[in-house]
């Protein structure tokens, strides 16, 4: 044991507890809370790795038991070359799948014939592995998953004021077999912000690993059961971009994602602890500190590894990593059973898109892009359509309209509203109502057409005096506003009005007839 006789054996105790279960103190950090010289610290988690013990047995073992472990490690052990260095075995482990104990073995013993028997080493191995924390313990393949969480810890993003402020969530990727981390700020967990969130990860590593395991927010699993997994269907297609497979941790099981677990928990310590007193007043502002601290993170040595999780992510899972597509993903949100209506058009954010007529009342799916919304059927694009910011508006494509329809789209919905639109707000109301809410599309277009006549005829603002009329008294079909145009009822006297209210027919007589009748 060496200097470590000179101390109490509570305080090798101590000592021992800190180097198997906080990862996130130094050896120095270690020896200044149990005020010893920081070479005792040394010694010590130099020899752990060698005896037969993890710590949850150690614990269990009495003063005289616990030292007689270290003392009989050091009297069986003549030469460090007995013994194989456990921590490259487990890397080699790591780093392929086919690599066993005994292979290992069989490598080491030919250049060290006086070493341990294969036994003892794979009973010491499996030892050595035990005491190690819970994330080293999972076997992570190299380039196999990538765990992705966000933070509990958010942070600040004050106004210009800089008494009010707006917290952004951290997001945090981690790669399974080295721990390379990702992190980055964003407004929201939500989708858009999600997939962000992944493409730039993606970028980051520079390759796409074969499984993303993320938790079970609604950005990425619909439903996660012991029956049944539903992805997000943006999810879903992001990961098919990128030729990976979403795994999401089972519910309730945190070992499933513990590497994403311990990551967080250190980047909250040491990076958004560290930036706790800085005031950032944009999202750049807080990923560029936060991109600055990340490096130092990824570059810092990981006192189990004896290695940064940068060295490790060059020697792991850089080389296993799937090639990124030539182009970035484009993100798209899905409506999935979307009914098309009898009209053979689907509604979506105001608007209509057309369909194959075929399809009426039948069920869809809506996949909304940047610029363009693709409609899909079993599987297979149906119609593709530009993004119509025109509420209540149609877009047709012509080949979409059954025969019986397609002799009127040279008239277009769209060209008669635009007409109407021109005359006013109360022409464009009535052309509005019988070209969008009608159920017979040609019935409304033949209406509107019949009415852009009478507007023709006698005048665009007489049209739109008739029309604002038609709308006070909630009738606008073309004979009561072709009576409008006859009668100039909605010229009259505001006080006669009243008597239109049931009607304008020419044969309805009104108060006043009966008035002059009993004279």
């Amino acid at each position: 044991m060496g200097n470590r006789m000179a101390l109490k054996v509570n305080q090798i105790r101590n000592i021992v507890k800190r180097l198997c279960e906080s990862s996130d103190l130094s050896n120095r950090e270690i020896a200044a809370r149990e005020n010893v010289a920081p070479n005792s610290v040394n010694v010590i988690a130099k020899q752990l790795p060698n005896i037969a013990y993890s710590w949850s047995e150690l614990k269990e073992l009495t003063d005289t038991e616990f030292l007689a472990a270290f003392r009989g490690n050091d009297q069986d052990k003549k030469s460090d070359d007995n013994y194989p260095n456990w921590l490259d075995w487990h890397t080699d482990i790591q780093s392929d799948k086919d690599v066993t104990v005994k292979l290992l073995w069989e490598e080491w013993h030919e250049e060290n014939p006086e070493g341990i028997s294969y036994s003892h080493a794979a009973r010491l191995y499996l030892k050595w592995v035990k005491k190690q924390r819970i994330s080293m313990r999972k076997i992570n393949l190299p380039g196999e998953n990538s765990y992705l969480d966000f933070a509990g810890r958010k942070i600040r993003i004050y106004e210009k004021d800089g008494h009010t402020w707006r917290d952004a969530e951290i997001f945090v990727a981690t790669l399974g077999a080295s721990s390379y981390s990702f992190c980055m700020a964003v407004w929201t967990q939500s989708i858009p912000d999600w997939i962000e969130c992944n493409v730039k990860a993606l970028e980051y590593f520079g390759g796409a690993p074969r499984f993303l395991i993320p938790d079970n927010l609604k950005s990425a699993v619909t439903k996660n059961t012991p029956q049944t997994i539903i992805i997000n269907p943006t999810f879903a297609e992001f990961a098919d971009h990128y030729g990976t497979v979403v795994l999401p941790a089972r519910v309730r099981k945190p070992n499933d994602k513990g590497p994403v677990e311990v990551s967080v928990q250190l980047i909250q310590r040491w990076i958004l602890a560290a930036l706790r007193d800085i005031k950032f007043y944009s999202l750049d502002e807080a990923n560029a500190g936060i991109k600055r601290l990340l490096e130092i993170f990824n570059n810092k040595e990981m006192k189990a590894y004896k290695a940064s999780r940068l060295q490790r992510f060059e020697l792991l899972d850089k080389p296993a990593l799937k090639m990124l597509p030539q182009t970035r993903y484009a993100y798209g949100l899905w409506r999935l059973n979307v009914r098309v209506g009898e009209n053979y058009h689907v509604l979506y954010e105001g608007h209509y898109y057309s369909v194959p007529h075929v399809l009426r009342h039948s069920f869809v799916d809506v996949r909304a892009g940047s610029k363009t919304l693709e409609l899909m059927h079993n599987g297979k694009q149906v119609a593709i359509h530009i993004i119509s910011t025109v509420s209540g508006g149609y877009t047709t494509e012509k080949h979409h309209m059954p025969a019986s329809h397609q002799q009127y789209a040279d008239g277009g919905v769209d060209k008669l509203i635009e007409w109407a639109r021109k005359v006013g707000e109360s022409t464009e109301k009535v052309f509005g109502q019988h070209l969008t809410e009608s159920r017979h599309l040609p019935n409304g277009i033949r209406t509107a057409k019949a009415i852009q006549k009478l507007g023709i005829q006698h005048s665009s603002e007489r049209l739109e005096e008739v029309c604002e009329y038609a709308l006070k008294i909630n009738s606008i079909t073309h004979s009561s506003i072709l009576s409008i145009f006859r009668s100039k009822v909605d010229k009259r006297n505001m006080d006669d009005i009243g008597t239109e209210k049931h009607g304008h027919h020419i044969n309805i007589r009104g108060g006043d007839y009966y008035k002059l009748g009993r004279n």
